[in-house]
């Protein structure tokens, strides 16, 4: 997942000195409240005097350099004041930090509605292009969509209905902020005698917390959630764990999420479009509702079968189990468990045996290799880095062949209270051009929630979470090697139906043997790799669910859809309805999965297709690999230059026609998740 915040950005190079390590002159993580607020403040306050500069230039006096490249510049050094302010939102250790950021990311999500909104800044920017000015193709890019983003903002309509969609969209700006905020704050958990542990690994249940009474603390976080719901024999402990993770924030996200599709319903409307949908999808690939919807029907017509096979060998399980009478059906606590089970019994595969082989720090060397092998790239540690934590890792990118900086990264990969709960890489600095020419060099960070190492085991990561490691750096390396010449064209800013593509691409090398030797290592025998018989049957137990899995994710693209093409709509019953008629399992009752679906949140509303449709276009790419060579460097390279490094400064389409040498098709996909 990409984090998109609401208006991106970074720290003047006077606001502080930082006496660790740092990326970037402007970045600073130990900062107090009162400093964001001054901070944030100003950077507003600086951008207000530059903006005044702007529009006082006359008519004739204008060109691309003072117009064009001059509101872009003004508009970027904003939005790289305060990104860093507002990632520590997501990862800082203080709550009022976190709580004086969210406020900070709120204030300049409205500020960039209220840009965007000013008819003062978008007459000159169209008289400008009324002259029809000789561009190269990346400024008259820029000059478009800039124009476009002011249309989008409603400059196109009277003064009444401008103004009312700049409140309209500075509402939605709060309550989708509001979402989020209440999701990561949100805390809740299950106390369990030992006896409701059956099944649970003991070095699971050993570093779970413990209650005074002696009872142990299964919290609603991913590291304690999935392998508990995958483990657990005891079905009334899942379901109760699976009634409480599916109503994380449900008091008040549901509310908000209503009250969310109402105003972009109202906006659509207000700019001539029919529905939310339409709008989203007018700058993405797939341009219209009606080729979304066409491409998730296809896809749930090829996978129904195929998933109500797969249900039916779990619940066949589950009545071997529980007894025929106790065993109707596979609800949303059972699913989980009973895959796991099959693997095991099926293919032998043992999760928890699985990750003794995949300690983080061995994945880490490997992957990195991987990489830098792969892509023409050098990987070098940073000592004492200014960081939001003592977990927290930094490293610089180099060009492999000339050694030219091309960025950094963090790594924050552990569970800790208030941070962000999923796996996502922020793009905390971005790459662009600066008005005195110099290349200003990107800084990114890969968040994720995987277990802590204890005093007797390292972090053992399942293959899944290998997957989602090399999945989310692929996102990394979007952001890092770019060469976009603008900010709102570098790295990971492409058409958000395609962002996933370049990651879910390279999620195929944990897939090959050669490479999983690499990734691989016993906790206690380094030397000892995957062995060759359990990787043979992890490879054949690939698609063993890819039914359910493709299904579960068509139900929520499709939900995402549903959401935001109709108006007043019970979001849980709609929830409740597509549940059951796309994925085949029921929802929980009095459970509010919504409430905590925070993609709908989170700038991929009306996008969450974009997953499989850009997993389409990833195993296209991949298809090249499979025939030239998967660490094949030259391959690699080509990938580097002709998908990572334009970001959108190129047409996508156009992109990927380069790299494959031909139109891309479903082909690829439709073979690699078992289908003909």
């Amino acid at each position: 997942k990409i984090i998109f915040f609401i208006f991106l950005v970074y720290f003047w190079p006077w606001a502080f000195a930082e006496p660790a390590v740092s990326p970037s002159p402007w970045l600073r993580f130990d900062l107090q409240p009162k400093q964001i607020e001054r901070i944030c403040r100003s950077a507003q306050d600086l951008t207000e005097g530059k903006l005044k500069e702007w529009t006082a230039i006359s008519s004739s006096s204008r060109t691309f350099e003072n117009t064009v490249f001059g509101l872009e510049a003004i508009v970027q050094e904003y939005v790289d004041a305060v990104n860093g302010l507002n990632f520590l939102s997501y990862v800082s250790t203080n709550s009022a930090v976190r709580d004086a950021a969210h406020e900070c990311e709120t204030k300049a999500g409205q500020y960039g509605v209220d840009l965007y909104s000013r008819h003062t800044l978008y007459a000159p920017l169209r008289a400008y292009a009324s002259t029809t000015p000789a561009l190269q193709e990346e400024d008259k890019k820029l000059l478009e969509k800039i124009l476009l983003e002011f249309k989008r903002n409603g400059l196109e309509l009277s003064s009444d209905r401008r103004e009312k969609v700049k409140e309209l969209k500075k509402q939605l700006v709060d309550t989708e902020l509001a979402f989020g905020k209440n999701v990561r704050d949100y805390k809740d958990s299950l106390e369990l005698p030992r006896e409701q542990l059956v099944g649970l690994p003991e070095d699971y249940i050993n570093r779970l917390q413990k209650s005074a009474s002696g009872g142990t603390i299964v919290t609603l976080d991913y590291p304690d959630y999935f392998p508990f719901m995958e483990n657990a024999r005891d079905e009334h402990a899942r379901k109760q764990l699976e009634f409480k993770f599916s109503n994380r924030a449900s008091t008040t996200n549901v509310r908000l999420l209503e009250e969310a599709l109402s105003l972009r319903q109202q906006i659509a409307s207000l700019l001539g479009y029919p529905a939310h949908a339409h709008y989203v999808l007018e700058v993405r690939m797939a341009k219209k509702p009606d080729q979304v919807i066409d491409f998730l029907g296809r896809l749930q017509k090829k996978l129904k079968s195929k998933g109500a096979a797969e249900l039916k060998e779990r619940l066949e399980l589950k009545r071997k189990d529980l007894g025929a009478d106790r065993a109707e059906r596979l609800y949303a606590w059972d699913w989980r468990y009973y895959n796991n089970q099959l693997k095991k019994l099926k293919y032998a595969i043992d999760q928890q045996q699985i990750k003794e082989y995949f300690p983080l720090e061995t994945v880490l060397e490997g992957m990195l290799g991987v990489y830098q092998d792969l892509l023409g790239v050098r990987f070098l540690s940073v000592g004492s880095p200014a960081s939001w934590h003592p977990d927290v890792q930094l490293h610089e990118v180099r060009d492999a062949a000339s050694d030219e900086l091309m960025g950094h990264f963090y790594m924050d990969l552990f569970p800790r209270e208030g941070k962000y709960k999923h796996a996502a890489a922020f793009d905390i600095v971005k790459a662009h051009i600066l008005p005195d020419s110099h290349y200003q060099k990107p800084v990114s960070a890969i968040v994720a929630n995987f277990n802590k190492p204890t005093a007797d085991k390292p972090s053992l990561l399942t293959h899944d979470e290998v997957e989602t490691l090399f999945h989310e750096f692929g996102h990394i390396m979007h952001q890092v090697l770019t060469k976009a010449k603008y900010g709102r064209f570098s790295g990971t800013s492409v058409a958000q139906d395609f962002v996933e593509a370049p990651s879910q691409m390279l999620e195929n090398w944990v897939w090959d043997p050669v490479v999983l030797r690499k990734l691989s290592g016993h906790y206690q025998d380094k030397s000892k790799k995957l062995p060759e018989e359990l990787l043979k049957k992890m490879i054949e137990a690939k698609n063993m669910d890819s039914g359910i899995k493709y299904l579960r994710q068509i139900f929520f693209a499709t939900l995402d859809m549903r959401y935001h093409t109709a108006s007043n709509l019970d979001t849980t019953e709609v929830y409740s309805q597509l549940m059951e008629q796309v994925s085949l399992i029921p929802m929980s009752p009095g459970t509010h999965p919504q409430a905590s679906f925070d993609h709908l949140m989170g700038g991929y509303d009306s996008g969450y297709y974009g997953y499989l449709w850009s997993e389409v276009y990833s195993a296209d790419m991949f298809s090249k690999f499979e025939r030239g060579g998967i660490m094949n460097p030259d391959l690699g390279r080509k990938y580097r230059e002709l998908i990572l490094e334009p970001g959108r400064s190129q047409d996508e389409a156009a992109q990927l026609k380069k790299f494959l040498g031909r139109e891309p098709n479903e082909k690829a996909f439709i073979k690699s998740i078992g289908l003909k």
